[in-house]
Formats: C-alpha cells, structure tokens, sequence
C-alpha cells in the first residue's frame, strides 16, 4: 500500500511531501518538486501542519490501568499505601479484566499519536503470572496495530517477597526473547538486601540476554543508594544489555556534589533514564513538613550531562495517580511545568523525550527519514512542537508501518 503526505510541515519548519510505499518512508521531497497525486493508494493534505514521528510511551503499567473505581481511595497520598491497596484488586486479576481494561487505554495512546509502549507488569506472590498473561494477551490482540515491549516488574521486591526469582524466571520464559527484566531494589528490608537485589538483575538479564528496565529509588529519602550501586556493578561487570532506570527521585535530594558524583556514574554506564512527572509530582513529598517538594528526579543535570533522558504517564486512574489519559503531549507539558523547561530549546527537548530519545530507551528505530518506518503523526493545525505541548490538540492523525490506524477530527461551532 502506498500513501502520500502532501504539505507537510517538518520541526524544521520546511514543507514538504512524503512519499511512503511498503510501510517506509521512500521519499521526503520540497513542495515545489512534482508530486503526482494519481500514483498513490490514498493521500493525505496536511495543509501545512506538523508531521513528526510518532509518538512513544516508554512507561506505563497497563495491568493496574482504571483500577481506580474498584478500590479505596489513596488517603496518605504516598507510593507505600497505593501499593498495599493493590494487592486485594491483584489477587482477583483475570486474563480479560486486565485485558480489558489495557485495551482501553492503548486505544487511548493510538488516538493520542502514541505507535509504540513499554509496560511494567507486576510479578510476585500474590498475582503470580496472570498480570503477564493478560499483557501477552493483549500483545497479540494488537500485534498489528502497535509495538508492545513488556517488562517483568518485581515491585513487592525480590528478597522480602519469597518465590519472586523463581517467577521472575517463569515470566522471562513465557514471555520470550522480547520480554524486559525489571526490578525495585529501594523496596527490600535493608541496603544489603537492595544490593542483592540489583545482583539478581544484573544475573538474570545475563542469564536470558535481556535488558533491564528497573524502578530505582522511586523515593524522598537521601539515604536511597541504589542507582548508584546499579551503575558501579554495570560498569565493573562491563554490562553490555540495556539499562533502564525510572523514577530516580532520590537523586533531587541528595546534596548536589554527591549527586553529581551519581550523575557522572549514570552517564558512564549508559543507563537510560525516564522520569515520570505526573504520578510523582502527586506522590512525592507526602511527609515533607514545610514546602513541598515537586518530586521528579534532576532532568537539566542529567540531560546538560548527556544523559538520555525520556517520561512516562506510568499511572492513569489507579490508587498511585487518579489522573491520566495517556497523551504524552500532556505529559511533556507537565514535564516543561516540573523541571522549568521553558526556553525554546527546551521545549525542543521535551518533543524529544517522548520521541527520539524514548526509541533509545526501547532500543528501536524510530526517526523521521527516508528509509525507516513509516510510523508518523500528523498534528493537524498545529505548526510547531511548542504549540503542539501548549495546546495539546484534539485533532491527530496516527500511522503506522504507512497505514492510517486513528484520525480524530475535531470541529467547534460558535453561537455567539
């Protein structure tokens, strides 16, 4: 199938039309050049909209999606209750419930530009597997449609949780040689235990040859060490799979020499980073006694660092964020709110984190040229990324592998 995107605006502010044949992008030619409309399956006229790449969500939990109408409501506010509240709703876990309610918000994400998505799913004593078979389930409904990465996530710990390393290794096997290895080493009884914890990853993911994609230090406390202890024995093991850490908070409240210090050790490791504002500018900084704190780890330092940084929604209506749709424009734009992202460039860097830099962290190509994949979004009206994370536009057109798979359209009539 072969489609043609006529007067299409790049980020570089540059029209032009697009040529795409057998799911790639074939050609990116000047508008002035001849674009013959007749030799096309379907054309789209941008009329002189931002075309980008489509956008990524690498961080989601979609076995706890819109759990929220199902379970007492989080009174503390913190990381520690909206864990213990999920447990009830983890042991009635069912293949379809999950399935069901997963589908819902990646029909959301498609609708929003979103073509590909990692989620962590909880691997423990007290759902077992089923949050993993439902996700696989839901893979293969919409295996042509997206890209679904999947992580095995260990979120009641390793060590305190008897019997997680043994269904973590479960997981890896019937997930398959696509499946990620996750961990939460800060969520062990004691710094020795979150050590081992991080030596069972680093094992694991040699063992199955995966990557690691682990929450880290998802905390206030400035005693939480354990994304330095991570990329200390990724760099001593000379660790050659892809790291992932998410959350970081620990690392805003540490003193800014030592967290430097961590900085530097992260970049060194080539560890991916991805921040998550919308649950934890909500989570964080529950027992601060005076101003609160935002809650987000230091994005400026570890980007000007070199650091590949990316966000997540992580939550959408669930006991950690009763908020949420799954736009990661939105998100970005609470990005630019939390770490004061304002300049142009920054701006810039924000479309990035939830593009190019988030096909780094799932290591996939992902660009707008001729010669990749034709998974593109269209953000009709819309004339550049600024506009595109201020006004969060209702009208989208998602592609992907060069078919359309969502166009919402959007009208306004005014009686006044």
């Amino acid at each position: 199938m072969s489609l043609g995107i006529k007067n299409a605006l790049t980020r570089e502010g540059n029209l032009v039309n697009i040529t795409i044949d057998g799911g790639l992008i074939t050609n990116i030619s000047d508008i002035d050049t001849k674009f013959s409309e007749n030799q096309f399956d379907h054309i789209i006229n941008a009329e002189q909209s931002l075309v980008t790449e489509s956008l990524i969500s690498p961080h989601i939990h979609l076995d706890k999606v819109l759990i929220g109408d199902i379970i007492e409501p989080n009174i503390s506010g913190t990381l520690w209750e909206a864990i213990q509240q999920t447990w009830e709703v983890k042991r009635n876990y069912t293949v379809d419930n999950i399935k069901k309610r997963a589908s819902e918000v990646i029909n959301n994400q498609i609708k929003f530009g979103v073509t590909h998505i990692r989620t962590h799913i909880d691997v423990d004593s007290i759902g077992g597997l089923m949050p993993l078979k439902g996700l696989l389930a839901t893979k293969e409904e919409f295996k042509n449609v997206i890209d679904l990465q999947i992580v095995a996530f260990p979120q009641e710990g390793i060590l305190k949780d008897e019997g997680t390393e043994e269904l973590l290794e479960k997981a890896l096997e019937l997930g398959g040689k696509e499946m990620i290895l996750g961990g939460m080493p800060h969520n062990e009884f004691n710094d020795e235990n979150s050590k081992k914890h991080v030596n069972i990853l680093l094992s694991l993911a040699k063992k199955y040859n995966v990557p690691i994609d682990s929450h880290t230090d998802e905390t206030d406390d400035p005693n939480s060490r354990t994304l330095q202890y991570l990329a200390s024995r990724a760099i001593e093991e000379k660790f050659r799979n892809s790291i992932t850490v998410d959350h970081i908070c620990a690392l805003s409240s540490y003193d800014d020499y030592h967290a430097a210090r961590v900085i530097e050790l992260v970049k060194k490791a080539g560890i991916n980073v991805v921040t998550n504002p919308p649950t934890n500018m909500v989570l964080q900084g529950r027992l601060d006694t005076r101003a609160q704190r935002v809650g987000i780890t230091r994005v400026k330092e570890l980007l000007e660092a070199g650091v590949n940084v990316t966000i997540g929604q992580d939550c959408i209506h669930d006991p950690y964020y009763p908020f949420g749709k799954g736009d990661m424009l939105e998100v970005a734009n609470l990005l630019g709110h939390a770490a004061k992202m304002t300049t142009a460039s920054a701006i810039n860097t924000l479309y990035d984190t939830i593009t190019i830099n988030a096909a780094k962290t799932m290591d996939i190509t992902h660009q707008f040229e001729v010669g990749t994949s034709a998974d593109l979004l269209i953000l009709h009206g819309v004339k550049n990324v600024h506009e595109a994370i201020r006004t969060t536009p209702p009208a989208r057109t998602t592609i992907r592998n060069g078919k359309i798979i969502s166009q919402t359209k959007y009208t306004q009539e005014r009686f006044y």
